[in-house]
């Protein structure tokens, strides 16, 4: 008797995918573009590493941020989701509304502004090899001014986007002056 051939196996049939198969695709498809969405704005949106100061929602914080200017020494200001914080360049310059009040101190005292009506006392509070920060003085709120030297600034000219903050920070009433 001959020998039978083989015979091969049937078919194999695709495993049938459940209906939820495809919704969970979707899903994770949707998540995708929500993180690489949320992660290009948050790029794209500005410095997230700035924190508001303690006072930033006192009601004067938010006037002076409506009055400061656009462009400081030549650096545009960068859009900021923090309360009473502007930033201009890269973080060049940054600016905190509601820093905490400082009293009498001996630390160096200098009246800036482009003229007696908006001149503004500012405290130099410290000095690094790469930064100065400026407090103003006799105003409450307070304002912090950090100045990060490089490009368009150098320790030489660190007061200078002083000048410009001058007439909307001067709109904080004085209560004290230097002496």
């Amino acid at each position: 008797m001959p020998a039978a051939e083989p015979t091969p196996p049937p078919p194999t049939a695709a495993a049938p995918r459940s209906p939820s198969a495809g919704r969970q695709g979707a899903w994770v498809a949707v998540v995708v573009a929500l993180v690489v969405g949320a992660s290009v704005w948050a790029f794209t949106s500005g410095s997230d590493g700035v924190e508001a100061a303690p006072a930033a929602g006192d009601p004067a914080c938010a006037r002076l941020l409506q009055e400061l200017p656009g462009s400081l020494v030549g650096l545009a200001r960068t859009p900021q989701g923090a309360a009473g914080v502007a930033v201009w360049g890269e973080e060049q310059v940054v600016l905190r509304c509601g820093a905490a009040v400082i009293g009498p101190t001996t630390k160096p005292c200098v009246p800036v502004g482009p003229d007696d009506a908006s001149t503004v006392d500012w405290v130099q509070d410290a000095v690094g090899d790469r930064a100065v920060r400026f407090l103003t003085y006799g105003r409450d709120p307070a304002v912090e001014v950090t100045v990060r030297f490089g490009g368009r600034l150098q320790a030489s000219s660190a007061s200078a986007p002083l000048v410009d903050l001058a007439a909307a920070v001067s709109a904080i009433p004085q209560t004290r002056a230097c002496v």
